[in-house]
């Protein structure tokens, strides 16, 4: 899925397919989409790994995945970059976390 793709899904409350991503070295990863929440300007999408290149993933690389999702209306790009700060990932789970349920 390319960075539109992955934008569109994640923003559509009725899609919950899962987002398969393919890095550099074309691994690729497979994250079953968990929620979404705006701060700081931007949207962040939270998934939850459970692929990598089509093999169930092992407790040692389970864990959550955060996505900065963005898009600049003036060049109309998508943009949706892996959350590596470890403060800000916390931030946003702790904001997500407080959300109430639907």
């Amino acid at each position: 899925m390319n960075d539109k793709e992955i934008f569109t899904a994640m923003l559509d409350e009725n899609n919950l397919d899962n987002i398969i991503m393919t890095d550099d070295e074309g691994n690729t990863f497979e994250m079953e989409q968990i929620g979404t929440i705006p701060m700081h300007g931007v949207i962040y999408g939270i998934l939850d790994l459970i692929k990598i290149n089509n093999k169930e993933v092992t407790e040692e690389e389970a864990g959550l995945v955060m996505f900065e999702l963005d898009f600049d209306e003036e060049i109309n790009e998508y943009y949706v970059t892996t959350i590596e700060d470890d403060d800000l990932f916390d931030e946003v789970i702790e904001a997500f976390n407080a959300l109430p349920e639907e």
